[in-house]
């Protein structure tokens, strides 16, 4: 996929890993220039933002149902008609993504999950590292066969987030004497992702080094 591909209207999103966290934000292509496009400025809490350079971003637009990636690209904050837009950079043409490839959000999180057995469910005491839309990981000093079955409950304030699918890999961790588990979920929740969103929208809130005032960012297009 390349520039000429892209349209006005066109839904994009970037994924923006800072100082060890990993965020993604959703916007549309305002305007498709040579080499670069302008996207609707991103905002969290009606301030829009600013990305330090210590940034790394990535770029994801959408061709026939299929997604494509840009890596490293370069953003901007610019002013273009009076409105603010971020402008991305572009360089080559974008390669195919698979979905399943996407980032986890850490939680570091001790949790009971249900892992169904020869004798029904078993409640076992995990540490969730991380999570995403897909699928999670998890590291217990149980031993469980790869393709065993699992039920999550995951707290969201008053709400509980009901979870399951299936163990697709195993690694051992010797040094802490347990093993890491991936995980698949069954089916998409859209309770998840908006937990997921949620918790990313917090951490940038929180690492007030990834936003500035447009004021002090903005650029003007000539």
């Amino acid at each position: 996929m390349n520039l000429d591909d892209m349209a006005k209207g066109v839904s994009i999103e970037i994924i923006v890993r800072c100082n060890g966290k990993t965020m993604n934000f959703d916007s549309e292509i305002a305007l498709v220039k040579d080499n670069y496009v302008l996207i609707s400025g991103i905002k969290v809490n009606n301030q829009t933002v600013g990305f330090s350079d210590s940034c790394t971003i990535n770029f994801l637009s959408k061709l026939d149902n299929k997604l494509f990636l840009w890596e490293n690209v370069k953003v901007q904050l610019v002013k273009y008609d009076d409105s603010i837009y971020h402008k991305i950079i572009l360089h080559g043409d974008g390669k195919p993504f698979n979905r399943r490839e996407a980032y986890r959000m850490y939680l570091g999180e001790d949790m009971s999950i249900y892992v169904n057995s020869s004798t029904g469910p078993a409640a076992l005491s995990v540490l969730v590292k991380d999570i995403s839309e897909t699928g999670v990981c998890f590291i217990s000093k149980d031993e469980l066969d790869v393709s065993r079955t699992f039920r999550l409950r995951l707290k969201d304030n008053d709400t509980i987030i009901s979870l399951s699918g299936i163990i697709v890999r195993k690694q051992e961790l010797k040094h802490i004497e347990s093993n890491l588990y991936g995980c698949k979920f069954n089916e998409k929740n859209n309770m998840l992702m908006k937990f997921i969103a949620k918790k990313q929208g917090d951490q940038l809130k929180n690492k007030s080094k990834l936003y500035a005032k447009s004021k002090s960012r903005d650029y003007i297009l000539k």
